[in-house]
């Protein structure tokens, strides 16, 4: 028995330095940015796929995932000695709060209601949301100049 301890002492060690922290998916909708406040100071962070999911490094303590564009990518934020403090998925989701879908034929067009409705372009919503992205891409230009 006392060679034994020593030995379960030694592979548990060994286990909890060699494996990185897992934990559930973060979800974030699109254009939304969402909090993770680490329970200690990061030196790497590194998301997959950053069309999908941006991460801002607000301090070394607190970070921000937004949603780019749909589908789910992974995160990763390593502290001290490489030691991984977070290793999980970011799954980017529509944000259908208030919105009504309207589909003709193949063409689908989505209107924002609160309270008045307002056409809201969405990833893949084909030619009929071309016009009003270019709107709000000239809006957000103009509004950059001033």
């Amino acid at each position: 028995m006392r060679v034994l301890r020593p030995l379960v002492a030694a592979c548990a060690a060994l286990f909890m330095f060699a494996s990185p922290a897992s934990a559930g998916d973060i979800r974030v909708s699109l254009d939304q940015a969402f909090p993770i406040r680490l329970s200690e100071a990061a030196e790497g962070v590194a998301i997959g796929n950053p069309t999908i999911a941006g991460v801002t490094v607000q301090n070394d303590m607190f970070l921000f995932v937004t949603g780019r564009s749909y589908g789910s990518t992974n995160l990763v934020v390593v502290g001290q000695n490489g030691r991984v403090l977070y290793s999980g998925r970011v799954v980017v989701t529509p944000d259908e709060t208030d919105v009504v879908m309207i589909t003709r034929g193949v063409e689908t067009a989505r209107l924002e209601c609160t309270p008045l409705c307002r056409p809201r372009p969405d990833i893949g919503d084909g030619d009929t949301s071309t016009a009003v992205t270019d709107q709000i891409n000239n809006r957000a230009a103009a509004a950059g100049r001033r």
